[in-house]
């Protein structure tokens, strides 16, 4: 690995390093705990008829399931999923459309649809009925709404995948949204958004929301409360409920897996005439839309620093690096390469020269993206109490360590050795259990090829020097 070695005072005062010191804007939010800090400082912002369809889809060499790929007719994206071992049968299906869709008048719609949804459809119209089925045949069921996603997802005894999918696939056909259960959830939302007042991260993301362009998606309230939800005259939150359903909730916006004992062929059969009802909106637009326009940070509010203290005793100092998209990139993966260097924790790591400084107890990086047109790098550092106080300093000798890998760690051999180990953990992983499987496989189909939806977590194919130059 690269040595990061200790530097002199006057690295802190050369560029790039300096006009960042200088320009630091900071916004501090008080709490009761003086004796721990959470530091985030946010860096720069670059500009840079159902139909199979013959898809070899790669797995690990331990991996006995048999997967099949098909699109329905209504452009519903499938992938079956035959287990002859499995222990319970599973089912996901991932919209892609999240709170980043919400009107500003309605913020929290989106979630609180998810909550509606749940309670019955014009063929089972018990609003119990699709969970108790679940609870009575030993499964369990969920949601969740994200930024770009709602995701739904049961697992049951294997017996009963069937009539479980039954019930499933009417939530995306014919979903009776009664109004008799609208003041209820409306409640429950807004009991969900209470209960985490004081949770450390749900705040850390709301100073976060209150940093971001008002102007972009990132600033909305997106849980929803008993206010954003409210009826008002002529405005009542049901009909926006049924109007942003009819034009998202089309079927070329989603996709299902379905894990379970029998053949591809008899899964083909539980799923192909219950799914093929679902309807293709004609007013939703393509994936792309959710590709905001606005940009997150203004030029103009870069770079600055948040001070919050948390709750929780806690010290913890995250720089946070606003980068384009690297989606297209997933069988490079330079920002995984970047964290990989970065968050080394052997001798002559950047941690290894933070430790014996007295600033840091451990230290983590890597990026993600955001499924939005950008991606973000992360370098997080968990503080001593010295550490707290010393904060230029690390940004300094963490600058410093950046260069590092720029001018001497971007090599064929690094990149060779980290593809060999994430080679190694694909091909001898172990199975996971059925609802992490479907999950997990049923967001990847949103962004990756067929072929690659179980790989490309893994993949490091293309070593290009240029590409991970570019996002250092």
């Amino acid at each position: 690995m690269l040595r990061f070695k200790s530097l002199d005072k006057k690295w802190l005062y050369r560029k790039p390093y300096k006009p960042y010191k200088e320009s630091l804007q900071k916004v501090i939010t008080e709490s009761t705990n003086v004796n721990s800090y959470r530091i985030t400082v946010l860096l720069f912002s670059l500009i840079i008829s159902p139909f199979s369809i013959s898809v070899e889809i790669e797995k690990g060499s331990l991996d006995q399931r048999i997967y099949h790929y098909q699109v329905l007719d209504n452009k519903l994206q499938v992938l079956l999923i035959s287990d002859p071992e499995a222990d319970k049968a599973a089912a996901a299906l991932d919209v892609k459309v999240g709170s980043y869709h919400d009107p500003k008048d309605r913020q929290g719609l989106a979630h609180f649809l998810e909550h509606m949804l749940f309670l019955g459809t014009q063929k089972y119209p018990e609003a119990d009925e699709y969970q108790s089925f679940i609870s009575d045949n030993g499964g369990s069921h969920n949601a969740y709404t994200s930024r770009h996603h709602t995701h739904y997802f049961f697992d049951i005894d294997v017996k009963q995948l069937a009539p479980a999918l039954d019930r499933f696939a009417q939530f995306f056909i014919a979903p009776l949204f009664d109004a008799l259960y609208v003041d209820r959830e409306r409640n429950v939302v807004h009991s969900e958004y209470q209960s985490k007042l004081k949770d450390d991260y749900r705040r850390s993301y709301d100073v976060y929301r209150h940093t971001v362009n008002p102007e972009h998606p990132d600033a909305k309230f997106s849980v929803g409360s008993l206010e954003t939800l409210a009826d008002r005259a002529d405005d009542k939150v049901r009909d926006d409920l049924l109007a942003f359903y009819k034009k998202h909730y089309s079927a070329h916006k989603m996709t299902l897996v379905v894990l379970g004992k029998e053949p591809i062929k008899k899964l083909q059969s539980f799923v192909v005439d219950r799914f093929s009802q679902v309807p293709v909106r004609q007013s939703a637009k393509t994936h792309s839309d959710t590709t905001p326009s606005i940009p997150r940070f203004t030029e103009q509010r870069l770079p600055f620093e948040v001070v919050s203290q948390p709750i929780q005793e806690l010290r913890q100092m995250s720089l946070s690096f606003e980068l384009p998209s690297v989606r297209a990139y997933y069988k490079a993966k330079p920002l995984r390469f970047i964290g990989h260097i970065m968050g080394h924790e052997g001798q002559g790591s950047l941690l290894s020269l933070l430790k014996s400084k007295g600033l840091a107890e451990s230290l983590s990086a890597g990026g993600r993206d955001r499924g939005d047109g950008s991606s973000a790098f992360y370098i997080t550092v968990q503080l001593t109490e010295k550490g707290v106080q010393q904060r230029d300093l690390i940004r300094a000798l963490i600058f410093y360590a950046l260069d590092e890998v720029n001018n001497n760690g971007i090599e064929q051999w690094r990149y060779d050795e980290e593809r060999l180990l994430a080679k190694t953990a694909f091909h001898f992983r172990e199975k996971s259990n059925a609802t992490n499987t479907v999950s997990r496989l049923a967001e990847n189909l949103q962004y990756f090829p067929a072929e690659d939806i179980i790989s490309a977590d893994y993949l490091l194919e293309n070593f290009d020097a240029g590409l991970i130059r570019r996002f250092l």
